[in-house]
């Protein structure tokens, strides 16, 4: 018999049913997040745009067939303007019920054009920068990037449902505080790149200031490295003079006795033949020392204004009744998110600022567990921030940061505090309700 004849009589074939587990919360949710993305774009004409400063590449699609690719010489504030006409031509042509505009946040040009599209009455949706690179690599097998493709590409994510729900700010008010607490952050981590870097500068210079003071941003620290002058000149003080000019420098008592015995290593240091570095490494100090002031005073600016923003919003009160939560960190965990009731669930929160848990295995191999990090940063920092002082200020985190130490290290407890609290903000004010100590730390 041929070994291609067919066997009727072959060997038994089992088969087993495959039972499907429940719904969760989440697959529903995320259902419902897909249709009403797909009836966003349904029987509407895409428009993608490749956004630029003064020359825009637009394709015009509609039900999957692109209809059109055309160059726009002009700015992003001027898009509606020059747009409007062609979509209303094509529109009427193929009888098109609306349209949706897709583009990648790119830059300020995004917002401007988001503002000139709302002005006019047209909807648009952006894309995440992500989703438009690999469908990039998908689609061409290749990093390749072309102006007009990346707009094909707007127009297929977009049709696909693959777009986020970011929108601009929805009132100057919000818009404001966003970007108060995105200045915050920004002065925040330039005064601790300053902090890093006096602490450099003086080990180098002088490794003795170490042993007199620990930290170099203390305010007799600071005023002696706002002082500090090349060692020739400081060779020539006398102590008198020295405590004279450190004083006039501080916003704040100073040690005596330290500064003192500072301009004794200085003067030893100077007359150590061996010595390198002595004339140029004091100025950099000084204008360290002096830059952290500014930005020290820039911060304490910045966190009045928010703080007189955030009072104005009715989440203010529902925030600020989380137990041992400090309200500066609310305010700027609040611009950075913008309003909690534009997300489904908590979980989008976390996700926002990519603190969540990402998980990596296949088949029996279990890879380590970590967070996404793609997401707001100053959003992350934020809501770690606010997680230590919560652990210090409320006996329900302390607890829940005591018990997750059991397993995890003391980052990744502050972290799932701190995704516990972005939480636990959405709830209150998406619920309108104030804090409730029987609930405890409840999850979305």
């Amino acid at each position: 018999m041929s070994k291609h004849t067919f066997n009727p009589d072959g060997a038994e074939v089992r088969s087993f049913e495959v039972v499907l587990p429940p719904q969760s919360r989440g697959s529903l949710r995320e259902q419902g997040m897909r249709r009403r993305k797909l009836a966003r774009v349904r029987d509407r004409l895409v428009v993608g745009l490749d956004l630029a400063q003064t020359r825009q590449a637009v394709t015009f699609s509609y039900q999957g067939q692109m209809l059109k690719r055309m160059r726009v010489d002009c700015a992003a504030q001027h898009l509606a303007q020059a747009l409007e006409p062609r979509i209303r031509e094509i529109c009427t042509e193929f009888g098109a019920t609306g349209v949706v505009i897709a583009m990648e946040p790119a830059s300020y040009y995004w917002e401007l054009a988001a503002e000139g599209f709302e002005a006019a009455g047209l909807d648009y949706v952006l894309l995440h920068t992500l989703s438009v690179k690999r469908e990039r690599e998908a689609t061409r097998y290749t990093p390749e990037k072309m102006d007009p493709r990346d707009a094909d590409l707007a127009c297929s994510l977009a049709e696909s449902g693959r777009f986020t729900e970011g929108r601009l700010a929805r009132c100057e008010k919000r818009a404001a505080l966003d970007a108060i607490a995105r200045e915050y952050m920004l002065l925040r981590a330039r005064s601790a790149a300053e902090v890093a870097r006096l602490k450099s500068f003086w080990g180098r210079l002088l490794p003795e200031f170490q042993e007199l003071l620990k930290e170099p941003d203390g305010v007799c620290a600071l005023a002696i490295s706002r002082a500090l002058l090349p060692f020739s000149a400081m060779a020539a003080l006398s102590e008198e003079k020295w405590i004279e000019r450190v004083r006039a420098h501080a916003e704040g008592r100073i040690l005596v006795g330290v500064a003192a015995r500072l301009l004794e290593l200085v003067k030893a240091a100077h007359a150590d033949p061996h010595r390198r570095s002595g004339e140029g490494m004091p100025l950099r100090i000084h204008m360290a020392g002096q830059r952290r002031a500014l930005l020290e005073c820039q911060k304490a600016e910045a966190a009045q204004q928010a703080m007189a923003l955030y009072n104005g919003f009715d989440e203010a009160v529902l925030m600020d009744s989380i137990p041992g939560s400090s309200p500066l960190y609310n305010a700027l965990t609040l611009g950075l998110a913008g309003d909690f009731r534009d997300y489904d669930c908590g979980r989008a929160v976390v996700k926002l600022a990519g603190s969540e848990v990402n998980e990596f295995a296949s088949g029996e191999w279990r890879g380590r567990s970590r967070i996404s990090h793609r997401g707001r940063a100053q959003l992350r920092t934020a809501a770690y921030q606010q997680a230590k002082m919560l652990v210090k200020g409320s006996t329900v985190f302390q607890a829940r940061y005591t018990h997750l130490l059991g397993t995890l290290t003391k980052q990744q407890a502050y972290v799932a505090v701190a995704n516990a609290y972005l939480r636990t903000a959405h709830l209150l004010v998406t619920t309108g309700e104030l804090w409730n100590e029987e609930a405890r730390v409840r999850r979305s």
